[in-house]
């Protein structure tokens, strides 16, 4: 039995763009031996759930999502290399620790490295977008990275750090400028505005992370300080000793796995504004140090001792990345993004998925793989037929705009009234008579 463990690809020297599927990954590396194990580079278009990081065991035809459901599914089968340190032996308290850790890292790292690389224009733009579009298929780096960007600043809205997406926020702008245009407002000229003083002094050369550096630094803070706490180095056996006059925080391998992969992708990436980065080298050297030494312990050659899948030889990676599945995936993701429509579709495609993983759930690799060949010929087709639909609405309201006036005649002429001197009183009509 060999599982099939589908995640993001590989970006910044690291297994994975992304932070559960790389805690997935490192959790994997240090406890399974890689012949019970395949990596799938894959994206959430092309597994039943729609969610990375994704198990597949092909013995049973099922699918596990997530990190936490991944972990508890792991230690259930217990795979023939499978060797997890004996947590049993660990007190109650350590299980308590590691579950409140845990819950700090989702809820308040996962919403920190959202700004540092997605929310931010600037890094965006630069480093984490050309990431994806080397790791996915073409076309799909023109969809499925914005998604992924617009759920990353879905998840730290609440922050209120959406200044540093400049893109929106000059969307925003302009849609402002167009409503006080529309309304009749006075509005200042764009080549005067500098001129005046708009955009310039020391703030307006100041970048968003600049100007909200202060507040950035406090919310870092309140996540590092507490991971700071931990002896993140220090193994699971033995006894608890303390140091500096408290004791030293145990957690539990999962919660090591979790830590180093947020903590990773924040320290690694080369990016323009670099601000998570500079706070943690600055203030927290234990945590720098734990990222390093955990990576070298675990991936000592850069990952290429990972059983990474071959898209030539196994079935799994040629059936995801075959041209109909990526065409098919690629015009999901673009019914998705149309308004009403594409809520109703992502609606119907799920329970679809749903219905035919749970009518295959006690069949064949083989009848699997055949039904997600045919539910990706079906979207296709679908997604074609809509294309053409629309296509013709927008034929035909050209037609009657142009041709059946539905808006009015189609040529509209203005004539400039003639200007005469008669038109200048009395003193004007006097002149006119003496041309």
């Amino acid at each position: 039995m060999t599982l099939e463990l589908h995640v993001w690809g590989p970006a910044f020297g690291l297994p994975s763009i992304d932070a559960e599927c790389l805690a997935t990954v490192t959790y994997f590396a240090q406890t399974l031996s890689a012949a019970d194990y395949l990596l799938v580079q894959s994206s959430p278009s092309a597994v039943p759930s729609h969610h990375l990081p994704a198990l597949y065991n092909p013995s049973t035809a099922t699918w596990t999502s997530g990190f936490d459901p991944i972990v508890s599914y792991l230690s259930t089968l217990q795979p023939p290399s499978y060797h997890h340190p004996d947590v049993t032996t660990l007190p109650p308290r350590v299980h308590a620790d590691s579950q409140a850790y845990k819950a700090l890292l989702t809820s308040s790292a996962a919403p920190l490295l959202a700004l540092s690389l997605y929310v931010s224009s600037a890094n965006y733009s630069e480093t984490t977008r050309p990431a994806y579009s080397a790791i996915l298929p073409f076309p799909l780096p023109w969809a499925e990275p914005l998604a992924v960007r617009a759920a990353m600043a879905a998840r730290a809205a609440h922050l209120g750090m959406s200044s540093l997406d400049t893109d929106a926020e000059m969307e925003r702008l302009e849609k402002e400028e167009r409503e006080r245009e529309a309304a009749g407002w006075v509005q200042i000229p764009k080549a005067l505005r500098k001129a005046v003083g708009q955009n310039t002094g020391v703030k307006g050369q100041l970048s968003p992370e600049m100007k909200r550096r202060i507040k950035l630094e406090g919310l870092a803070a309140e996540v590092f300080d507490v991971l700071g706490e931990i002896d993140f180095l220090e193994e699971e056996e033995g006894e608890d000793e303390d140091k500096e006059g408290g004791r030293r925080i145990k957690v539990t391998l999962e919660t090591k796995c979790l830590a180093f992969a947020y903590l990773a992708l924040m320290l690694l990436p080369e990016l323009p504004r670099p601000w998570l980065k500079e706070v943690l080298q600055r203030k927290y050297a234990g945590l720098c140090e734990f990222v390093v030494e955990y990576r070298r312990k675990t991936f000592p050659e850069s990952g290429k001792m990972l059983p990474w899948a071959d898209k030539e030889s196994d079935p799994a990676v040629s059936a995801s990345d075959s041209a109909l599945s990526v065409v098919a995936r690629f015009v999901r993701a673009v019914v998705d993004d149309i308004p009403t429509l594409g809520r109703e579709w992502s609606r119907w495609w799920a329970l679809r998925q749903r219905r035919v993983a749970e009518e295959t759930s006690t069949e064949t690799q083989l009848v699997v793989r055949r039904s997600v060949g045919e539910s990706e010929r079906s979207l296709l087709l679908a997604g074609v037929g809509l294309t053409l639909l629309a296509v013709n609405v927008v034929g035909l309201g050209i037609y009657w705009y142009r041709y059946r006036g539905l808006l009015g005649a189609p040529l509209q002429t203005w004539h400039r009234p003639l200007v005469g001197l008669g038109s200048f009183g009395a003193a004007g009509a006097m002149f006119a008579g003496l041309v």
